[in-house]
C-alpha cells in the first residue's frame, strides 16, 4: 500500500475518532444520572409546554411561556399563550393572560423588563416574547404590564437577522438581545447536520430600538440569554457546547466582547436570576435522550437544575436538582425566588413547583 494512502486513511480515521468523541462529549452520553434534590416538589397542571418562566420578584408572580408543541406537530396548529401564576397563593393555578396579537402565536423565550422611567411612568414593566408564526416568520412581541395579571400588546418587532430566535433579554423599553439557536432554518436537513456535527453557526443579535444586527457569532446552539443587573455583562447558554459564554457589553453601541466561559457539563437551556444574584438554568444532561423524548413522549429525558454563583472571578457551579425524567422530562428552565423554584419543560403537561 502506498505511503500516501496509509497517511490518508490514518488522517480520516483520526478525524472520525475526534468527531466521535465530540459527539459523545456534547451529548453527555457518559453522564451518570443519580437523582437528587434536597427540597420537595409538586406538579402544577393546567399548562402544556412551559418552555420558559420568569418571575416578577417584587410581586412574587411568575410569567410562563407555553405552547403545545406535540399537538402543533400536526395540523391545524393551536396557539400557545402567556400564563401567570401567583406564588403568594399556595393553591393558585396557572391563568391565561395573553393569547397573541398576530395571526398565530407560538411563544418561546420571554424576558421581563422593568425600567426606571418609560413614557413618563416610573417602574413600567414590559414582557418581551419571541413568537414563531405559522408562516415561518419570526418576531418579538412587546407587552406592557398594566397590572401584575394584565398584559397589553404594545408592538411587534422583526428584522432580517432574527432567523431562528430562541431566547431574549430586554435591556431597555424597546431594546433587547436575542439568540439565534441555529444558522440554518428550523426543520431543514442542514440544521440536523449543524446539530450532530456541533457546528458553531449560532449567533446573538441586538435590536437597538430601530434596527437589529448580529453582535456575536461562533456559538454552538446558542439558547438562554440574560444580562447582569448593571447591564454590563451578558451570559449566553450554548447547548451543544455545554457551557455559558460571558461577554462584556458596550453600553453605548450594544457591542459584545467575549470575556470567558463557564463549563456546566450539561446542555444549558434558559437562564434566570434569583433574589441574591445567582444564575439558574434548566439543563439537558443527556441530549440524545432529549431528542428521543421529543419524538416519543413515552421515552423519558433527564431533567436538571444548575445554580451558578457568579459573584467571584471563579464561578461556582452547583447541581441543585437531577431526575431521570419521571416527574418532568426535558427541563428547560428553573426560576427561583422566595424559597420557591419552578421547573418548566418543552413538552410536559405540567410544571414543577418546588420548595428549596
Amino acid at each position: 500500500m502506498k505511503r500516501s494512502v496509509i497517511i490518508s486513511i490514518s488522517l480520516i480515521t483520526t478525524i472520525i475518532a475526534i468527531q466521535g468523541y465530540r459527539v459523545i462529549e456534547s451529548a453527555g452520553l457518559l453522564y451518570a444520572i443519580k437523582p437528587h434534590f434536597s427540597g420537595q416538589c409538586e406538579a402544577v397542571s393546567g399548562i402544556v409546554g412551559a418552555e420558559d418562566i420568569t418571575i416578577d420578584r417584587a410581586n412574587h408572580y411568575a410569567y410562563i411561556s407555553a405552547d403545545d408543541r406535540r399537538l402543533n406537530m400536526k395540523s391545524p396548529q393551536v396557539d400557545g399563550g402567556i400564563y401567570g401564576l401567583d406564588l403568594t397563593n399556595p393553591e393558585a393555578s396557572p391563568v391565561l393572560l395573553y393569547r397573541g396579537s398576530s395571526a398565530s402565536f407560538h411563544p418561546h423565550g420571554i424576558s421581563l423588563y422593568q425600567g426606571a422611567l418609560y413614557q413618563g411612568v416610573k417602574g413600567t414593566k414590559s414582557l418581551f416574547v419571541i413568537n414563531h408564526l405559522n408562516n415561518g416568520e419570526q418576531q418579538v412581541e412587546v407587552l406592557d404590564v398594566k397590572a401584575v395579571d394584565e398584559l397589553v400588546f404594545r408592538t411587534s418587532i422583526s428584522y432580517p437577522d432574527l432567523i431562528t430566535p430562541n431566547d431574549l433579554v430586554a435591556i431597555g423599553p424597546s431594546q433587547f438581545y436575542a439568540t439565534n439557536d441555529h444558522g440554518y432554518l428550523r426543520g431543514s436537513f442542514m440544521q440536523t447536520i449543524e446539530d450532530y456535527l456541533g457546528l458553531p453557526l449560532s449567533t446573538v443579535t441586538y435590536y437597538d430600538g430601530n434596527k437589529g444586527s448580529i453582535v456575536a457569532s461562533g456559538l454552538r446552539y446558542g439558547n438562554g440569554i440574560t444580562v447582569s443587573a448593571d447591564l454590563k455583562t451578558l451570559y449566553v447558554a450554548q447547548v451543544t457546547g455545554r457551557k455559558i459564554s460571558v461577554f462584556d457589553r458596550n453600553s453605548n453601541t450594544g457591542g459584545l466582547i467575549k470575556r470567558s466561559e463557564i463549563p456546566v457539563n450539561s446542555g444549558p437551556d434558559n437562564l434566570e436570576w434569583d433574589d441574591v444574584g445567582n444564575l439558574w438554568l434548566g439543563g439537558h444532561p443527556r441530549l440524545l435522550d432529549f431528542v428521543a423524548h421529543a419524538k416519543d413522549s413515552a421515552k423519558k429525558s433527564p431533567s436538571q437544575v444548575i445554580k451558578i454563583d457568579v459573584s467571584s472571578a471563579q464561578p461556582v457551579v452547583s447541581e441543585i436538582y437531577l431526575s431521570a425524567g419521571n416527574d418532568i422530562s426535558g427541563s428547560t428552565v428553573a426560576a427561583a425566588s422566595g424559597g420557591v423554584m419552578l421547573i418548566g419543560s418543552v413538552f410536559e403537561d405540567r410544571i414543577l413547583k418546588c420548595k428549596l
